[in-house]
């Protein structure tokens, strides 16, 4: 009498671990595409905190101040580049990305070096900025009208600005939740 046996041949583990292998290579590059994806989105949110960072600083000094946006960074300004009724706006300094993200964000601006911020919170400054991520085709804009200083988060709906071309508020479409 045999007896029955109780595991998995060699032959039957090695196709299973193929398959698995194989399912698994389907779905990484969708998991790159996401993570690319929240990468810019984190951005943009962060270069519209940064305004609101920047805002609220003034109206909690009464106090008129200025910010700069760096190619990753918004920033204090120098020094020289404020007038003397314009102080460095406080507490401000904020990356686009984290440090350990894959792969760099690139920014197109038309925003002045330095954009003023009224006493109340006001933006004084306006401008467009698109981000891109060099893996996606979707770019993520930024629009900072006046006189109020209203901006919105959107999806630049035009090819990326060349080389000295601003970017174009008209084409900063908002932007439509998925679901």
């Amino acid at each position: 009498m045999r007896r029955a046996s109780v595991g998995f041949s060699l032959a039957e583990l090695i196709v299973t671990v193929a398959l698995l292998g194989i399912i698994a290579s389907l779905v990484v590059p969708d998991a790159a595409s996401d993570r690319d994806r929240l990468q810019l989105d984190a951005a943009a949110r962060r270069l519209q905190l940064g305004l609101e960072r920047a805002r609220l600083a003034a109206r909690r000094a009464q106090q008129a101040c200025g910010i700069s946006l760096a190619r990753d960074a918004w920033e204090q300004p120098e020094q020289q580049q404020l007038p003397a009724v314009l102080a460095p706006c406080s507490g401000v300094g904020l990356a686009l990305q984290e440090a350990f993200e894959q792969g760099p964000i690139q920014l197109h601006t038309n925003l002045p070096e330095l954009i003023r911020v009224s006493a109340n919170g006001l933006l004084l400054d306006g401008g467009t900025t698109v981000l891109s991520h060099e893996r996606l085709d979707q770019h993520r804009c930024l629009v900072v009208s006046l006189p109020l200083g209203v901006s919105r988060v959107g999806t630049y709906q035009g090819d990326l600005p060349a080389l000295g071309e601003a970017p174009r508020s008209a084409l900063c479409q908002p932007r439509v939740q998925e679901g």
